[in-house]
């Protein structure tokens, strides 16, 4: 019995596990303790509030104080919706609290829920179910023109090879044969476009790599096109392990991105413009219905113009861009192989800050 004992998970460590943020408090509604997902939800470490009033720690409404005090008398839980809170220096913050008193110990125990949070989570779901429905759509409308597109490309190709054999009209024939040159031509960009509605074509192929290389290489590359137009800057967690990653698929994520956010510098007269590529590490998060212990999450980030709200919830719909020029597959394709890696894009946007937050779970990477 004592060996069973020695193994049983601690209470604190089983409330730590939870995705909830929880806060315990004594009968004066001092904070006693507060959970991991607590401390990251307040940005607050718990060595700092233990044993601070909960009215000092945390701005309330008064008369939710006077609850606490009376479901503790009372013995008797509540729950109370949308409540603003809100901590020095943070902004505001909305969420769903439910206080439950903890019999025979005079304390009360605070659950939060931030309602930002489960907005994003349940926008994030609907979403992912738009896009899906909008890849497969796209996937068999891709395979239906493809079909055709090569009996086109392979007939006009025995056209251009029989023109070379007729040697009656030379000047008539060449002219012929430009012209089945441009229907080549023409079906082959067409066939580049088709595979790319298609999506990644190959599986990731993970090997253990540093996140920090393969930005470093971005960088390069994005400073080698801005030349001196655009300020780029790397703020790097050095406390990120090495991650099994597809690094050629990461390449071309951050390259997408990092084109648009440098595109849309360039195409607007922005004072300072600059780039900036960050990475950190965040605990207890969200990806689709799963919460991760530890996620990697890579930010990169510009001061242009902002994504217009008419496009912000459809830029990772392929086919969606606002340039005359684009193709708008670069998010949608970028999306997909983060999928591969079974992480996440999430995209921030306002007139002056655009970021682009992508992350990528830890523990399932090694």
């Amino acid at each position: 019995m004592a060996y069973q004992d020695l193994h049983q998970p601690q209470p604190a460590n089983l409330v730590d596990q939870l995705s909830t943020a929880v806060i315990l408090l004594d009968q004066d509604l001092n904070i006693q303790d507060l959970n991991q997902a607590a401390q990251n939800l307040l940005s607050i470490s718990v060595h700092q509030v233990k044993g601070v009033s909960l009215e000092k720690a945390i701005q309330v409404n008064h008369k939710l104080l006077v609850q606490f005090t009376a479901s503790m008398h009372q013995g008797q839980s509540f729950t109370s919706r949308e409540v603003k809170i809100k901590l020095a220096g943070q902004p505001m913050m909305l969420i769903d609290l439910t206080a439950t008193p903890v019999e025979n110990h005079h304390s009360l125990v605070l659950e939060i829920q931030p309602l930002d949070r489960f907005s994003r989570l349940m926008r994030g779901e609907r979403m992912h179910n738009r896009r899906q429905s909008s890849a497969n759509l796209v996937r068999n409308l891709a395979h239906e023109i493809k079909n055709p597109l090569g009996g086109i490309r392979g007939a006009a190709q025995l056209l251009e090879r029989e023109l070379e054999t007729q040697v009656d009209d030379p000047v008539a024939c060449q002219e012929l044969q430009e012209y089945a040159h441009v229907i080549i031509s023409e079906a082959n960009r067409l066939r580049d476009l088709v595979d790319r509605l298609l999506g990644p074509q190959r599986q990731a192929q993970k090997q253990v790599n540093n996140i920090h290389q393969i930005l470093d290489k971005t960088h390069k590359l994005l400073s080698a096109e801005a030349g001196q137009e655009v300020k780029l800057v790397a703020d790097y967690d050095p406390s990120l392990p090495e991650l099994m990653l597809d690094a050629n698929q990461l390449m071309q994520v951050f390259l997408n991105i990092g084109r648009n956010a440098l595109q849309a510098l360039q195409e607007n007269a922005i004072e300072a413009p600059e780039i900036r590529m960050q990475t950190r590490a965040v605990r207890r998060f969200t990806i689709g219905n799963q919460c991760h212990r530890l996620v990697c999450r890579v930010s990169i980030c510009d001061n242009g113009p902002g994504i217009s709200p008419e496009l912000k919830d459809e830029i990772f719909f392929p086919m969606i861009t606002n340039r005359a020029q684009g193709t708008g597959l670069g998010l949608s394709i970028a999306q997909s192989l983060i999928a591969q890696h079974q992480g996440l894009i999430e995209c921030d946007s306002k007139p002056g800050h655009t970021c682009f937050k992508i992350y990528i779970p830890m523990e399932t990477t090694l």
